[in-house]
C-alpha cells in the first residue's frame, strides 16, 4: 500500500512563521492552495496591521477626537466583534489598550501618573458607534486600535472556508504553534492529537488536545526563548488597572473559532476567577486549559470542557 503524499510548505507572517501541512494531496495542487493561504494572509495583514502606515486600520488610527469615520466592511465586522468581546470580558479584552502596553514596553516600570494618564487614552468605552452609517468616533485624542492579540486567529478563520472550497479534507495550519487549525483527522484515522508544551520542559506536553475541523490557540504571560530559557512578557497587561500580569501561566482554548479562541485566551489570563466563571457560562463547545507553572518543576493545570 503506497503512503499518502503530504504537502507542507511556510511563509512568514504576523510576526511568526505559518506552516501549512495537507494529507493527500498531489504537490501542485498543495502548492496552488498554499499560495490562495498566503495571499489571503497577506492581504489581512496589508488591511488589519496597525505597524503598514498605509492600512486601513492605520487610517482610521489618525482619526482626532469627534471626528466620524467611515469604516470598511471587513473592518467594521471585526471592530463590533471586539467590542462584544470587550463587554463580555467587562474589558479585560480591549484592542484599544495600546498606549498603556507601550508603557511597559520600556525598561523602566511607568509611574502611577503615566499609568493614568495612558488609562485616558484607552478604553473601547471611549468609542462611539454609528450603526446605521456605519461609521465611529473616538471620544479621546490619542486613541487607537491594535488587532494583534486577535490577528491570528482572524487568519485563520478567514483562510478555512478557502480551503474547505478546494476540498482539502485533512491538514494543519500553525501560526507558530500558538494558533492553530486542525483539519479533518491525522493520517492514522484518528483526530489529530495537539500538545500543549511544558513551558519549562519544553519536550514534554501538559496536555494533549484531540481535535478535528477546531482550532487551538495559547496565551501566555511568559515565552521560550532560543536558546531554550523561560523569560517573562511584558505586553500581557490589565487594560483595568494598567498592570502586568504577575503570574506565570498559560492558557489554551479549543474551539471552532480561533478569533474566539484568542479572545479568551488572553481574557482568561487577566480575569479574576469570578468573572471567568461568568464568562463560561456564556460559552458553548469550548475546552479551556490553564496552566500556571510554580517554579522551574512544578505546575497546576485545570481544564474546563463547556
Amino acid at each position: 500500500m503506497s503512503e499518502q503524499p503530504i504537502f507542507n510548505d511556510s511563509f512568514f507572517a504576523m510576526g511568526t512563521r505559518c506552516d501549512v501541512v495537507f494529507l493527500n494531496i498531489e504537490q501542485e495542487f498543495g502548492e496552488q492552495i498554499f499560495h490562495l493561504i498566503k495571499n489571503e494572509v497577506t492581504h489581512l495583514e496589508h488591511r488589519m496591521s496597525r505597524f503598514i502606515p498605509d492600512s486601513p486600520l492605520s487610517e482610521l488610527n489618525k482619526a482626532g477626537k469627534n471626528e466620524w469615520i467611515p469604516v470598511t466592511d471587513d473592518l467594521w465586522n471585526i471592530l463590533t466583534i471586539c467590542f462584544d468581546f470587550y463587554q463580555m470580558s467587562n474589558g479585560a479584552f480591549d484592542i484599544t489598550a495600546a498606549p498603556i502596553i507601550k508603557l511597559w514596553k520600556s525598561n523602566k516600570p511607568p509611574t502611577k501618573d503615566e499609568i493614568e494618564k495612558a488609562k485616558q487614552i484607552s478604553g473601547f468605552d471611549k468609542v462611539e458607534f454609528d450603526f446605521e452609517n456605519q461609521k465611529i468616533k473616538f471620544k479621546t485624542d490619542g486613541l487607537e486600535f491594535d488587532l494583534g492579540a486577535i490577528g491570528k486567529g482572524l487568519a485563520l478563520d478567514s483562510i478555512k472556508p478557502i480551503i474547505l472550497k478546494q476540498g482539502i479534507e485533512n491538514g494543519i495550519i500553525s501560526f507558530g504553534e500558538s494558533s492553530i487549525l486542525a483539519l479533518g483527522k491525522h493520517s492514522n484515522g484518528k483526530n489529530w492529537p495537539l500538545g500543549i508544551r511544558n513551558m519549562y520542559n519544553f519536550n514534554k506536553f501538559v496536555h494533549v488536545f484531540s481535535t478535528s475541523n477546531e482550532t487551538i490557540t495559547t496565551s501566555a504571560t511568559i515565552l521560550n526563548t532560543d536558546d531554550g530559557g523561560v523569560k517573562k512578557r511584558k505586553h500581557i497587561i490589565s487594560p483595568v488597572s494598567g498592570l502586568p500580569v504577575e503570574v506565570n501561566k498559560a492558557v489554551s482554548i479549543k474551539s471552532e473559532s480561533a478569533t474566539l479562541g484568542e479572545f479568551l485566551s488572553t481574557s482568561f489570563l487577566i480575569l479574576p476567577e469570578n468573572d471567568k466563571i461568568i464568562l463560561s457560562e456564556k460559552l458553548k463547545k469550548i475546552e479551556i486549559l490553564e496552566v500556571e507553572y510554580l517554579d522551574d518543576n512544578n505546575f497546576k493545570s485545570k481544564l474546563t470542557i463547556l
